[in-house]
């Protein structure tokens, strides 16, 4: 309980984990002193603070099973709070690995939407002889949720509050209950009024094997059907009396083969009694779905939004399947953070079948999410295109600043299928799409750079489609693409409304002009693309090398463009491959190419972000010991990394190490007020991290945000 009367139940999920953390204090350290030793830098340390999400409750507005009042998820379980109890289920999923494709995943388009098979854990506490909960919220943290599911607007939930905490009352007579909690713990507190009787209470486990107390350790130990063991350690059992708290002795005791109570001894009856036990897991049962994070951009106001996918949607019903006619496998997401990391809102975004977010972009006016769509039931408003054409479709939707309105949402795609890669927005609302298509038929509009159908047949190739602030027409819709496979992964816009777009061609013939235009053989390359603001010509269009990829790019104030990725030089020969990022100059010329690698394992780059001065921070993930900035040993076989770099390419200035796949950076830096006084950037990542676990596709999406505001040290 809280108000200073108690810290409560905990049920604590150990690993599993939303955010990264850093494996040991000692890595920490030494991403510190990487930075205290950049000559740039001196005095300015790396405060690492992950956005930390507290579990939230929700009232059931018909987003979840209509048996549950109240709904809570961790990032290992799931809770569902009736009128005569909880259910908890803990859900161990064997998934495969996602990972950014060198080449586009032709065969994600052309076969049905995936899924992933999972099996649940339920445990149903009840309270024997309780007359029933009275369940209300208590704590409403500001934030909410909103599901739009499905075509119709009927199905849809908005403005659905956030609670810190569900007080059920009298579940005896003269004591309540009390959930709260965190992302990966639930704690419930037992809180009994001066003369009421705790003896009363009677923890009822339905699900559980067998239950019995550890005479050496004084635990509570169930065993579950499915053959995970859990253990509520000796509770801590308290009373406040004149401002302190009085130890009261006591334990667990077995009533019957699924029910628990507590053994207590004297105790003071005039006064409030807390009983504080803990339940922890012996197995590690790692995330409750799978959840992985695509990208992340920050607005003028130091707010983060992130999208992604998750399988973590609605509570299961009984047995723990999701509720088919809620939503599919998986929904895209997009959740807005303030500055201090709390949840404004959490957006779902779902038909029948599977969804997932690849870009997400904000201004004044909204915010806006592109993805994919395998669903005919895509919730759509003033579309320009009202129905899925291919077998997957991209999505473009914006949402109101509150992300609880649709001010447009529309399919965009052709007959076969679509994939996107990312989204930017202009100063005038309008948002540019990218990605690629294997639609002969994809909506292009006449005046477009190439609106020709492309050759290949069934070949991916990178499109460009600007849509109008409204949402409802094209103001510009072309190919960009040669004979072969092309994709687009990124695009940035500049004041003057021309698209800088990177991505990855194995096209002889691909559009190249100006600077570099090498034609290579065999090999697929990086392409570097800026494209008119009419979107009627190429300004300039170069390549980076051969067996190369563009994963991310960003443009400054000048018109220099940043592009980050991934270059396997000698692939053929088994060379491995590393990451790398590179500036070209408003002509087309290339600035630096700079690749970063230690001199074992592999990386890849996958985002770049830049701050006021031109520096580059890059992210990826490497498997490399001997990486630049890198501590000993890596924190994970494969750890995300975030690289900063100065204007000219050198570096790096620091490096950091997260156990964790880093696909999207943004970096937020005000313009200071007065010249004199600098300002200093933060920078927000986001992706996903393996909880471990039974199958090592247990994963959670998370963000971090890291700030280089110099710290104050006062010196003796």
């Amino acid at each position: 309980m809280r108000n200073g009367r108690s810290q409560a139940l905990v049920l604590a999920l150990v690993g599993a984990l939303l955010l990264p953390e850093p494996t040991s204090q000692a890595q920490t350290k030494l991403s510190v002193k990487n930075l205290a030793k950049a000559p740039a830098k001196k005095g300015v340390d790396l405060q690492l603070s992950s956005v930390k999400t507290p579990l939230v409750f929700e009232p059931n507005k018909g987003q979840a099973d209509p048996a549950f009042q109240w709904i809570g998820r961790g990032a290992g379980f799931r809770v569902g709070l009736a009128a005569n109890g909880a259910t908890i289920e803990f859900r161990d999923r064997t998934v495969a690995r996602p990972s950014k494709p060198v080449l586009p995943d032709v065969n994600q388009l052309t076969r049905a939407a995936p899924s992933k098979g999972s099996h649940s854990t339920l445990l149903k506490l009840r309270l024997a002889g309780s007359s029933g909960w009275k369940v209300a919220g208590a704590s409403p943290t500001g934030g909410i949720s909103n599901y739009f599911i499905g075509k119709t607007a009927a199905s849809w939930r908005t403005d659905i509050p956030h609670y810190g905490q569900v007080k059920a009352t009298g579940v005896y007579q003269g004591i309540d209950l009390v959930f709260h909690g965190n992302e990966n713990a639930l704690e419930y507190d037992f809180v009994v009024a001066p003369g009421a009787d705790p003896k009363r209470i009677q923890l009822q486990f339905e699900g559980a094997a067998g239950l019995q107390v550890d005479k050496a350790t004084g635990e509570l130990v169930l065993s579950t059907k499915s053959g995970v063991e859990l253990r509520h350690a000796k509770p801590t059992i308290y009373q406040e009396i004149g401002g302190k708290k009085v130890k009261v002795p006591g334990g667990f005791s077995v009533l019957k083969g699924d029910t628990a109570g507590f053994r207590l001894e004297s105790y003071d009856p005039k006064h409030p009694l807390v009983i504080d036990p803990t339940i922890s897991f012996v197995r590690f049962l790692g995330g409750s779905d799978t959840d992985e994070a695509n990208g992340v951009t920050v607005d003028a106001l130091g707010n983060s939004y992130v999208t992604g996918q998750t399988y973590s949607g609605n509570f299961p019903v009984h047995g723990g399947v999701v509720d088919g006619s809620k939503s599919g496998d998986s929904d895209a997401f997009v959740t807005k953070l303030t500055p201090d990391g709390s949840i404004l809102f959490s957006t779902f975004l779902g038909g029948g079948d599977n969804e997932q977010g690849a870009g997400v972009a904000a201004d004044a006016s909204g915010v806006y999410v592109v993805g994919q769509s395998w669903s005919d039931d895509f919730p759509t408003r003033q579309p320009l295109q009202n129905g899925k054409r291919g077998n997957a479709d991209a999505f473009v939707t914006k949402l109101s600043p509150s992300g609880n309105r649709l001010v447009y949402s529309t399919y965009l795609g052709g007959g076969n299928g679509e994939n996107v890669g990312g989204i930017a927005v202009d100063a005038s609302q309008s948002a540019y799409v990218v990605g690629f298509t294997l639609s002969s038929d994809f909506p292009v509009i006449l005046g477009g750079y190439d609106t020709s159908e492309p050759n290949g047949g069934f070949t991916p190739h990178g499109f460009i489609s600007k849509l109008s602030p409204a949402g409802t027409s094209l103001v510009y819709s072309t190919y960009l693409a040669g004979s072969r496979t092309d994709s687009i992964s990124a695009i940035a816009i500049d004041a003057s409304l021309s698209a800088y777009v990177t991505g990855e061609t194995c096209s002889p013939d691909f559009p190249y002009a100006g600077y570099q235009s090498n034609e290579f053989s065999g090999g697929c390359s990086t392409f570097v693309t800026k494209v008119s603001p009419a979107g009627d010509s190429l300004v300039y269009s170069t390549s980076l090398g051969e067996t190369s990829i563009g994963a991310g790019i960003v443009v400054d104030a000048t018109g220099d463009a940043f592009v980050a990725g991934t270059y396997c030089g000698g692939c053929d020969k088994n060379s491995g491959s590393f990451a790398y990022v590179a500036k070209l100059l408003p002509t087309g010329k290339l600035g630096f190419l700079t690749y970063l690698n230690g001199s074992d394992g592999v990386s890849s780059g996958y985002g770049v972000g830049l701050d006021l001065n031109g520096e580059a921070y890059v992210v990826g993930d490497t498997t490399s010991t001997t990486f630049p900035g890198a501590p000993p040993l890596t924190p994970n076989p494969t750890a995300g990394f975030l690289v900063k770099m100065d204007k000219n390419g050198q570096g790096p200035l620091y490096t950091v190490f997260l156990g964790a796949a880093i696909y999207s950076v943004a970096v937020f830096q005000p313009r200071p007020r007065v010249v004199a006084l600098p300002t200093y950037p933060t920078i927000y990542t986001a992706g996903y991290r393996f909880t471990g676990g039974v199958s090592p596709g247990h994963q959670d999406a998370f963000v971090v945000k890291l700030s280089e505001a110099p710290v104050i040290v006062n010196q003796p």
